[in-house]
């Protein structure tokens, strides 16, 4: 009986260590706003980091690509992000590397308000198959009005785990300093 209780309690430990081993070879910590696919060889990650995705303003999108198997991030990767509305007009841009390992960015700009199908492809390099992440729904807000009291252009969210500046962008007027020099006709 002791003997069993034993092998009991050995197993359950390994059971729970072996938990932790996969829990610790996830690809990170994940946003509340991330989207996150498995494809056959890859975990992606990602989310919009202009909030709130108007249309006809650029919304920024960081992808962070992770080796399925090892955890590994993968660096040097070719892709793409891609979307289309129900008017089937598409908007597709690709990926470009930042400073921060498996991580991507890329930004796209949408002509018109209402849902967006969108999916990823993504590659180790140019010789191997794209592979596609299951396709999403992003909704796309209505732009905002020109000259409209309160509009701003979309905010980029702040990352901490960015190295890069966080780009902030004000209304002109809000910016510019009186010009003091005219003289009053």
């Amino acid at each position: 009986p002791m003997s069993s209780t034993r092998q009991r309690l050995g197993a359950l430990a390994s059971a729970f260590g072996l938990g932790m081993v996969i829990v610790g070879c996830d690809a990170g910590p994940r946003s509340t706003s991330e989207l996150r696919f498995v494809t056959d060889s890859f975990v992606i990650r990602v989310a919009a980091e202009s909030t709130p995705t108007r249309a006809l303003e650029p919304t920024y999108w960081r992808v962070i690509v992770h080796h399925r198997e090892t955890g590994t991030p993968i660096q040097g990767g070719q892709g793409r992000v891609f979307a289309t509305n129900r008017d089937r007009k598409t908007v597709s841009n690709g990926l470009e590397e930042t400073g921060e390992l498996g991580t991507y960015r890329t930004n796209l700009m949408f002509v018109t308000a209402g849902d967006w199908a969108m999916g990823l492809q993504f590659r180790t390099d140019s010789l191997q198959p794209l592979q596609r992440t299951q396709d999403w729904t992003q909704g796309i807000v209505a732009a905002a009005e020109p000259g409209a009291s309160g509009s701003q252009s979309p905010q980029r969210v702040p990352d901490s785990t960015s190295r890069r500046p966080v780009d902030t962008t004000r209304k002109p007027d809000a910016t510019r300093k009186p010009d003091t020099t005219r003289k009053p006709e």
